[in-house]
């Protein structure tokens, strides 16, 4: 085995009501990283891939926190991709490209609401873990 190979992972397929807060939606994801997947690189990283919506689009994230700093991506080539971020009690349509900053212990969800791209979630510093 060479001596790198084990920092070389494949991502695994997620369903999002799996994930804590969330529930079913429309959006493949895949868990790219986690202290599973690479054991002490203290980063989550999870990737949205948004094809084909629906017309009518559920709330799928409840509100919560994290004890990490987070950071979201949005990319799209084309059709922009637009997520809906509540950062507490605040609002905000988001057209991508984009990047989005969350504070640790900021209470906030999101959702797709049109386009075709991809949603990136890093969260760094430690285990992901989420609370309301």
């Amino acid at each position: 085995m060479k001596k790198f190979s084990k920092y070389i992972k494949k991502g695994i397929d997620q369903s999002l009501e799996s994930v804590p807060f969330h529930s079913k939606a429309p959006v493949k994801r895949l868990l790219m990283a986690n202290d599973k997947i690479l054991p002490n690189s203290n980063v989550h990283i999870a990737v949205h891939m948004i094809d084909k919506l629906p017309k009518n689009i559920p709330d799928y994230g409840e509100l919560h926190k994290h004890k990490y700093d987070e950071i979201n991506l949005l990319v799209s080539q084309g059709s922009k991709l637009k997520y809906e971020f509540n950062f507490e009690d605040e609002i905000y349509e988001v057209s991508s490209p984009a990047t989005i900053f969350i504070p640790k212990n900021t209470l906030h969800s999101f959702k797709v609401i049109s386009g075709k791209g991809i949603y990136i979630c890093i969260i760094f510093q430690g285990r992901y873990q989420a609370s309301k």
